[in-house]
């Protein structure tokens, strides 16, 4: 998927929890779950740093494109051709897996803790404000993983369980009118849950319903997945 695809499908897929949590939490928790959107938003796009002409390399986001990759990626890579002389660099290879996602939630975690260590103590902003930056960490993993999910819907696919394991792809082909008319019925189905959520009474019972619901219908798009490529031929 193109990096607008992804930013966008992935606000989708998180926007009915959201809703939930905004109507769920204190006022005060608004914020928080601005830095968490954020957070998802960073991820979605993280997966292809190791892409120049890739949406996070480019614009508003290079800035995080090029700190992914010569911060994160580039070492990463160094550390395990170092380890096996067979490792071949490549797009959608242990970036678009389990062990990449969780390789990028480890390793951000130093810079944001930095952040949160020096908001207190040479910034002095108040501990519960500086606490916010750790909700932009929790989304990090989730768009992530979000990423994941959207290229799967692709023909070339992810694999997982690289390097082991096969990939598991779709009939999506980025960049053409297939992915366009998958990212509309993120958006129409998404978008009808998101209002339903927002119009019942706030439980934690509609949390949990919630994010069942949404990765259900991630699973029901990826079954449909075939019909909307091919009438979109």
């Amino acid at each position: 998927m193109r990096g607008e695809s992804h930013l966008l499908v992935s606000i989708l897929i998180s926007l009915p929890t959201s809703m939930v949590l905004f109507n769920l939490l204190p006022s005060e928790s608004f914020s928080a779950i601005i830095y968490l959107l954020g957070g998802v938003m960073i991820g979605s796009l993280l997966p292809d740093v190791d892409a120049s002409d890739a949406k996070v390399m480019h614009g508003y986001w290079k800035p995080i494109g090029l700190f992914g990759k010569y911060l994160f990626y580039k070492p990463m890579t160094w550390v395990l051709r170092s380890r096996s002389e067979s490792f071949q660099e490549q797009h959608r290879g242990y970036l678009h897996s389990l062990i990449g996602c969780l390789l990028a939630a480890v390793f951000f975690a130093i810079p944001i803790g930095v952040i949160f260590l020096v908001s207190i103590f040479l910034w002095t902003v108040p501990i519960e404000l500086a606490s916010l930056i750790w909700y932009l960490w929790i989304g990090l993993p989730f768009g992530f993983l979000m990423h994941l999910f959207e290229d799967s819907f692709t023909k070339s696919g992810v694999r997982w369980f690289f390097p082991r394991g096969k990939a598991y792809s779709g009939q999506t082909r980025t960049g053409k009118r297939s992915e366009y008319n998958l990212t509309s019925a993120f958006f129409i189905l998404y978008g009808l849950m998101t209002i339903f959520v927002w119009m019942q009474p706030a439980s934690y019972e509609l949390l949990l319903g919630t994010i069942l619901g949404s990765i259900l219908l991630l699973g029901v798009l990826y079954a449909v997945n075939p019909i909307i490529s091919k009438l979109s031929q």
